[in-house]
């Protein structure tokens, strides 16, 4: 008889893990639908149900082409960008889609950029990221040599083209400065 209530018991918790789409990512099923939580890349939201409104927010963001041919001069050969959202969060949904529209569209490469998915209270498995200082998703932070040199959090302040043009001067005149 405790066998059988223990067994119903585990079989109705609202959070199942279902599947792992990614290594370190994995699909949480909660009574509002599907969430990712843990570090993967952005394959994981290329795939239903996330894939609905990554593809949408990615097709129909059309990234300010004078910025974006400014930003291909950069050199991000050093640079990393850790992404930080909620699959749940609707800032997220709007905003990361874009970002990586204009991430493909100035050079950044897939492998310096690391995504962490994380759940309602803000927390992904097996990792502490009260380091990285998270308040709100998303909110991604880009850092050169181990560094960091800028953030935007949940939204940016203009376009991401326009934010990451200030991200970088900001940083090139710095790393001038410092030279001196």
């Amino acid at each position: 008889m405790v066998l059988r209530i223990l067994l119903l018991f585990f079989i109705s918790l609202p959070a199942l893990r279902v599947d792992a789409q990614e290594k370190g990512v994995e699909v949480l099923t909660l009574p509002g639908g599907q969430i990712l939580v843990g570090v993967g890349e952005r394959s994981a939201m290329e795939q239903p149900p996330f894939s609905e409104w990554f593809d949408r927010g990615y097709a129909s963001y059309m990234p300010e082409d004078s910025l974006v041919q400014l930003l291909r001069h950069q050199s991000f050969d050093d640079v990393t960008v850790t992404v930080v959202l909620g699959t749940w969060c609707p800032d997220s949904r709007r905003e990361v889609p874009r970002f990586f529209r204009v991430a493909d569209a100035v050079g950044i490469p897939d492998d310096q950029i690391r995504v962490i998915y994380v759940d309602r209270k803000k927390e992904a498995p097996g990792m502490d990221l009260a380091s990285l200082g998270i308040e709100r998703v998303p909110t991604f932070i880009f850092t050169r040599q181990g560094r960091e040199i800028g953030r935007i959090v949940e939204v940016p302040r203009g376009s991401f083209e326009e934010e990451l043009m200030e991200i970088f001067r900001a940083a090139t005149k710095e790393k001038n400065n410092n030279k001196s």
